[in-house]
């Protein structure tokens, strides 16, 4: 008789790496493929067929991959001498022999395989969000007690702990089995699910110990406690992580950490190599043009050899070469940091300005993606809650958090950290003495005797100090430091635009960063501008203090000449001292002619051009010529016109005199807006002066006043003269001018007549007075006199102005005659 074939399971518990969570790749790096392992169960893990009783054959594998395991599937022929458990448990009795006997590791955790036969069903699932766990939890429908528990799991495993969960109403009984190790539970699980013990149902999973949804559910629910709390933490994690990254990011950047031009050993090499075969700059006429800055720049270096008290403003018109001379006096400065506010100013955006800002300074790394986040975030919890969760970051405290972050970085830098105890007398007399002692050696360098033979000469002289005097001494010279070595902050460009989105807010927050600086003594601060009232926010920021006030001038004739030559050969272009006194002492537009000289134009054709380019400004700002954009000039087109005939015939014009014009009538504020706009340059005079012996700057107090005016660039001058040349736009102009004046004289007019015939009320037919006595009094009668006096000049004037206009008049009429008549 045939007896029928069974089948049954062996589950093999080391046969892949665990997955432990969906970020775990190594059961894909590591496991074996399908056929590998196949072989490896027939050859390896279980016995040969022919050493097996039952007529035992494997049927094939199932791998386990989060479970790290793999099904066996067999059959056998059941025997009718043997029950099927007992045939069973011969079958795993002989694996686990075989397994203990040939010692099977794997070599990915050197751990052996271990064999169990399975005993119920297992449920065979790939969901994404179970992964093996060291806990699995029991679901049954009886009595099976702790110590039944623990007699049908503990052979896969020591058992930690088990725990039967208190019942709940017509919800089968559970139990949680915690195991040593995490492989215990994944052959339980395998293993026990789906089997049935004393007829007792059991279900195998695992027990998830965190719930992800709870967390999150938590968090969603709670936003007033959740986002601030995830607030502090990122701004935690930003304090204890990216701001000291930021903070020797901008040491660096002060310092030249990593500007290998600034390695002495490359320093060396360019000296005796590249240097060798070209020219460089060895005075200030090379850095700025000419010669008239030497004085500027020696007074500038003798202000930054102080201890840092105030600031220095280096003022004067646009091209001027404010910042070429800023540069060239420190260019020897250690610690040197730039801001550029052109570039922030004429950002399209806040982001763009403290990127701008962050590239300068050496603010890395920024995340600037981060405030956008943040406030989109901000705006959906307001939206959603009703309330700001105060995530978003405003321009201001952006802008303050990196000027915060530079001045840790500078105080880090500065060797004048230690000073703060010191009276900045003593500073300067310990500052003066290192200046004498660099210049003393300088000498003896020089001389050839240099510092041994000093030592030698003082050898004798000087006996030995002692231990506590070289100790206090030491003490004292940690505190002095080289005036070198105090950082410079060069703001360039302050105040540039006035108008724009917290434009103001900047430019004040700028001063004020500024002026911590200053009065900390941590740093030098030049500011460089070309705005007139630049030093209006830095007194607010630093008051009751006086600025180093250097104001740069255009160059004179000679100096100019001196320039073009430098550039240009003399024998080959001759004379060009017209072109020069056209184009004036300004050094962009000097720089600007030789380079069209060098580009093949000859030398008056550049000077048309520069001048065509000049004439084409002023008419479009003095005249709003060829605006797209409606603003509003600060002056009328006619003011501008009645200040551009004085400065066309003269090079400088009174200020006082026109402004007392019937065109202006006292007031400046149209001065101030063409000075502004770069139309006109107001010059000062009988302003109030200190002088500092010890330091021999000379520094204003204030109390000037408007004293002349001068076109806003030299070259204008020639600009305004080709500008009147023009008939036709002169005639129109003459013609508004006398226009406007003829209205106003005839509103004086009508006002003077108005009193007059009010005093005419006062008397009689007769010409007697109203209220008796026969005689006009004499105060009425000398007001009526003076009333008289003002017609007859207002009458004179308005003649005056209406000739003027019938005048222009017939010059555009005989002028679009000549047009019609070239046009036939």
């Amino acid at each position: 008789m045939q007896l029928p074939l069974k089948y049954g399971m062996l589950y093999f518990d080391n046969a892949y790496p665990l997955r432990i969570a969906w970020w775990d790749i190594r059961y894909s790096l590591l496991r074996p493929g399908w056929k590998s392992l196949e072989r490896k169960a027939k050859n390896e893990l279980v016995p040969p067929e022919n050493g097996m009783p039952f007529h035992f054959k494997i049927g094939g594998i199932e791998p386990r991959l989060k479970d790290g395991g793999m099904f066996v599937h067999f059959s056998y022929v059941h025997p009718s001498s043997y029950t099927t458990k007992e045939a069973l448990k011969e079958i795993e009795s002989r694996c686990e022999q075989h397994l203990m006997s040939h010692g099977h590791y794997m070599w990915f955790n050197f751990q052996k395989v271990r064999a169990f036969l399975v005993k119920g069903q297992p449920f065979l699932e790939d969901m994404a969000s179970r992964y093996p766990n060291k806990k699995v939890r029991i679901e049954y429908s009886g009595d099976l007690g702790v110590e039944g528990l623990y007699t049908l799991f503990r052979k896969y495993g020591k058992i930690v702990d088990i725990f039967q969960v208190p019942p709940v109403k017509d919800m089968p009984k559970q139990a949680i089995v915690q195991y040593s190790f995490m492989r215990a539970a994944t052959s339980a699980k395998n293993c026990l699910h789906g089997t049935e013990v004393n007829g007792i149902h059991i279900n195998v999973t695992y027990e998830r110990t965190l719930k992800g949804n709870v967390i999150w559910t938590w968090l969603s629910n709670h936003p007033r406690l959740s986002v601030p709390l995830g607030g502090f933490a990122v701004a935690g994690v930003s304090l204890i992580v990216f701001d000291p990254i930021r903070v020797f990011s901008m040491h660096a950047k002060i310092s030249k950490l990593f500007n290998v031009n600034e390695y002495p050993i490359l320093k060396w090499l360019r000296k005796e190599t590249v240097g060798r075969l070209t020219r460089t700059p060895i005075d200030s006429l090379q850095a700025t043009g000419w010669r008239e800055r030497e004085q500027d720049e020696e007074k500038l270096r003798t202000w930054l050899r102080n201890p840092p008290e105030t600031f220095a403003i280096v003022q004067g018109p646009r091209g001027a070469g404010k910042t070429d001379m800023v540069e060239y006096a420190t260019k020897d400065k250690t610690h040197k940091i730039v801001i550029r506010c052109d570039e922030l100013a004429n950002a399209r955006s806040e982001g763009e300005v403290l990127s701008n800002l962050a590239k300068q300074v050496g603010y890395i790394p920024l995340f600037q993606f981060m405030s956008t986040l943040n406030n989109m975030m901000d705006m959906a919890i307001t939206a959603t809650t009703g309330q700001k969760a105060g995530l978003s970051a405003t321009f201001e405290g952006q802008l303050k958090k990196i000027l915060d972050t530079l001045t840790i970085a500078i105080q880090q830098t500065s060797p004048t950290r230690n000073m703060s105890n010191v009276s900045p007398e003593a500073i300067m007399k310990k500052i003066e003495q290192t200046i004498e002692e660099k210049a003393r050696r300088a000498e003896l360098a020089s001389s050839g005797g240099g510092v041994a033979s000093e030592l030698v000469q003082n050898l004798g002289s000087k006996k030995e100090p002692s231990k506590e005097e070289k100790s206090k001494k030491a003490k004292e010279e940690s505190k002095w430091c080289d005036p070198d070595d105090i950082p410079v902050v060069i703001i360039d460009g302050y105040m540039s635009r006035e108008k724009g989105p917290h434009a103001k807010e900047f430019w004040t927050y700028l001063a004020d960063w500024a002026a911590v600086l200053v009065e900390n003594h941590v740093a030098h601060v030049i500011f460089i501008s070309n705005n007139v009232t630049a030093s209006k926010p830095l007194s607010k920021a630093l008051p009751n203090m006086t600025f180093e006030t250097i104001v740069l001038m255009d160059a004179t004739l000679e100096s100019s000449m001196e320039f073009v030559y430098k550039h240009l050969d003399k024998e080959e272009y001759g004379n060009l001292t017209h072109c020069v006194k056209t184009i004036g002492g300004r050094l962009t537009d000097l720089e600007l002619f030789v380079q069209k000289v060098k580009s093949g134009m000859g030398p008056e054709d550049a000077v048309n051009d520069i001048l065509n380019r000049s004439v084409v400004e002023v008419r479009k700002n003095a005249f709003d010529f060829d605006s797209t954009e409606k603003k509003t000039l600060g002056w009328t087109p006619i003011q501008f016109w009645t200040v551009m005939k004085h400065l066309a015939v003269y090079d400088v014009a009174s200020f006082d005199e026109l402004k007392i014009h019937p065109l202006f009538k006292n007031d400046e504020t149209p001065f101030s807006a063409m000075e502004q706009a770069e139309l006109i340059s107001i010059n000062h005079k009988n302003g109030k002066s200190k002088t500092c012996r010890k330091r021999g700057i000379r520094t204003w107090l204030g109390g000037r006043r408007p004293f002349s005016i001068r076109p806003g660039k030299p070259i204008y001058k020639a600009a305004f003269q080709e500008i009147l040349s023009d008939e036709g736009f002169k005639a129109v102009m003459d013609l508004e001018s006398a226009t406007f004046l003829d209205k106003d004289e005839m509103t004086k007019v009508v006002k003077w007549e108005g009193e007059l015939r009010e005093l005419s009320n006062l008397l009689h037919q007769d010409g007697s007075w109203l209220f008796g006595g026969g005689r006009v009094p004499k105060e009425v009668d000398t007001r009526v006199k003076w009333l008289m006096k003002k017609l007859a000049e207002s009458h004179t004037k308005i003649e005056k102005y209406e000739q003027e206009m019938v005048q222009a008049k017939k010059d555009v009429a005989s002028l679009s005659v000549n047009y019609q008549s070239s046009d036939k």
